[in-house]
């Protein structure tokens, strides 16, 4: 399954790397392209024929109501970092993860302007172009904190921007990519420390989240023991235990739960 979905992704690939002809936003800061809706159309459609009876939930377009009761769905970003992408940035990644009976079983988060391709199955480790990686082992102290501050919903910025000055002050520095996707990956080859962003949806993180936690890192939401796949929700990650138990401290100081239903 996993050589299949890298050649599919690769496949896709190639429509993005045309660019975008246009651009429409979606709602506030929230932009979507031609290409996105093509790539999400093209894996759609490659993903069917290779699998037929495997669920997809996809960001651009409705998806079935059963999708997530498949014993296999595709929870697919076609480009993670659309505004990146519209504004020729080259830090956008398409997405693809299968999950077997609501569990990530496959990730596979593609880059293909630096051809940069992070893999991972379920039990068997993440890898970056086919090569082995784990999360770094520096301290807090050395982190690098990757996040932003709830561009589509600027109403919870204030408690992000809260969480980024503490953290600020205990770390290195802070990185913001807008990519969640990717930013989660390079935690997994040891680029980065910690995670938080205060609302994402399961196609911004599902594949990445398999590849961390196979990396040897740590993910997690606020309210429940893992992210779910229902629902936007907050996503907060480190590269080991004591850094995820100190980033969850804090952020629950300024969000203690959850502050929105959809």
């Amino acid at each position: 399954m996993l050589q299949t979905i890298i050649s599919i992704v690769k496949d896709a690939a190639e429509i993005a790397m045309h660019g975008a002809d246009t651009v429409t936003e979606k709602g506030a800061a929230n932009f979507v392209t031609d290409k996105d809706v093509a790539v999400e159309r093209f894996l759609r459609a490659a993903l069917y024929k290779a699998f037929p009876a495997m669920g997809f939930v996809g960001e651009e377009e409705d998806f079935a109501a059963d999708a997530l009761d498949k014993e296999y769905t595709a929870v697919v970003d076609p480009i993670d970092g659309t505004m990146n992408f519209s504004r020729d940035m080259n830090l956008s990644v398409i997405s693809v993860a299968v999950l077997h009976f609501g569990k990530p079983q496959v990730g596979v988060v593609y880059n293909p302007w630096t051809n940069e391709l992070f893999t991972a199955e379920r039990g068997k480790g993440a890898a970056l172009n086919g090569k082995p990686i784990r999360v770094s082992d520096r301290p807090l102290k050395n982190a690098c904190f990757f996040t932003a501050w709830s561009t589509y919903k600027k109403e919870y910025a204030k408690a992000c921007f809260n969480i980024s000055e503490e953290v600020y002050y205990d770390t290195c520095d802070i990185r913001r990519l807008g990519v969640c996707a990717l930013e989660l990956c390079y935690m997994a080859a040891g680029r980065g420390e910690l995670y938080f962003e205060i609302r994402l949806f399961p196609w911004d993180y599902a594949a990445a989240q398999l590849i961390l936690t196979e990396a040897g890192g740590y993910i997690g939401t606020i309210g429940a023991d893992a992210p779910t796949y229902t629902r936007p929700q907050p996503i907060l990650a480190a590269n080991n235990k004591e850094n995820f138990e100190y980033l969850k401290e804090k952020v629950e100081k300024y969000v203690p739960a959850v502050p929105y239903e959809d």
